[in-house]
């Protein structure tokens, strides 16, 4: 199985993708999160996975481009 690059076109769908599929995630466990902590004073697992979720997405965005400056 071949492997081939992909086009401008491609790039551009998986970037407005993967921004799209994070600022959904994102709002939806910020939202449970909050509703949790209001109905019953604990934020459950929401808060720390966001939180997580959050860290990786930032520190990738960091080591990406540094590596393309480079």
């Amino acid at each position: 199985m071949k492997l081939r690059k992909a086009d401008e076109m491609e790039k551009y769908q998986s970037d407005q993708s993967a921004k799209f599929g994070f600022v959904f995630y994102t709002v939806a466990l910020l939202s449970w999160s909050f509703y949790d902590f209001f109905t019953e004073d604990d934020s459950g697992w929401q808060m720390p996975i966001l939180l997580i979720g959050c860290a990786v997405y930032f520190w990738t965005r960091v080591v990406y481009y540094r590596k393309m400056n480079k």
